[in-house]
């Protein structure tokens, strides 16, 4: 092949837009380099597209503008501007009506665990159902724990009153034989021990092992339980079946406040427990036990004077 048949090769390589060998890309209509995989049908066909959705833009913008060569034609465009904004314009939401509440009807029935549960999680849209489908109020588990016991315990008054108001027995004894002012004076409840009282709970009431509120009260360290109870007429000196009176707990478990106000009301200092032990002799072996337990430490290694 002499050189003037390669050079007519190149040239008409050149004008389809392909060069062996290399991968530039070919000049495009308006003089600008297009991707050179396109063919030039290619790239004419999508310069024509172009100019084609540049006319329409204009087109599009130029019927847009308005004529505004007047006052009067302002005053138009701002009128019909203020009209297309009242309508879109969303009219004002109603306040959508308040929810009645569920009729009792509604629900289903409450059985007795629920009631139970209920009570000692305040619920008290269930123990209104179960009352109004005629549960009985006083109704208890197998340990004999009522919907009071829980109420007292947990604190709830408002619930107190409504079972008390529906029937439910103030003196209800659970398998231990405590009754709901006990459990009021576990929780530290004085706002609830005197609701039971003022219904004429026993506040001398005793448990199994003999206890009274009173002593329930000195344990937990519920200071203005005791002091209420003490005044309602509690017995001070009321010993449970190990011979301890409220002094006795108060010194075993250490609740000075709970000491001073019993020795304040009058308390005995020498009551003898079952095991020949008054108050002040337990306060002895208290302090005797601490020093010996000291004592016993001072000259181990580890102990830093």
């Amino acid at each position: 092949m002499d050189f003037m048949s390669i050079q007519q090769l190149v040239s008409r390589e050149r004008g389809e837009g392909k060069v062996l060998g290399f991968r530039h890309a070919a000049p495009g209509p308006g003089g600008w380099p297009c991707d050179w995989r396109l063919g030039p049908h290619e790239a004419v066909a999508q310069e024509k597209l172009k100019q084609e959705e540049e006319k329409k833009r204009m087109e599009k913008f130029n019927s847009s503008r308005m004529n505004l060569e007047t006052l009067t034609d302002l005053e138009n465009l701002i009128q019909r501007r203020r009209e297309k904004r009242l309508r879109r314009r969303v009219p004002p939401k109603e306040p959508e009506p308040e929810a009645a509440p569920q009729p009792q009807g509604q629900l289903e029935p409450v059985d007795l665990e629920m009631f139970l549960k209920a009570a000692a999680e305040n619920q008290e849209s269930l123990i209104d159902k179960y009352l109004t489908d005629r549960g009985d109020p006083s109704a208890h588990d197998k340990l004999h724990r009522t919907a009071l016991h829980w109420a007292c315990l947990r604190g709830h008054g408002q619930l107190v009153s409504k079972l008390l108001a529906a029937g439910a027995t103030v003196d209800a004894r659970d398998l231990l034989g405590r009754t709901p002012v006990f459990w009021a004076c576990q929780g530290g409840h004085l706002d609830i021990l005197k609701q039971l009282l003022n219904q004429g709970a026993q506040v001398n009431a005793q448990d199994k092992i003999w206890s009274t509120p009173l002593h329930v009260a000195v344990r937990t360290g519920h200071s203005d339980c005791l002091e209420h109870l003490v005044e309602c007429g509690a017995h001070i000196d009321a010993q449970d079946k190990e011979g301890d009176t409220a002094l006795h707990e108060a010194v075993r478990h250490s609740h000075y406040k709970a000491m001073k106000l019993l020795l304040l009301y009058g308390a005995k200092l020498g009551v003898q427990n079952v095991a020949f032990l008054t108050p002040v002799q337990l306060a002895r072996d208290w302090q005797r036990g601490i020093r010996e337990a000291l004592q016993a430490h001072m000259g181990h290694p580890r102990m830093r004077c």
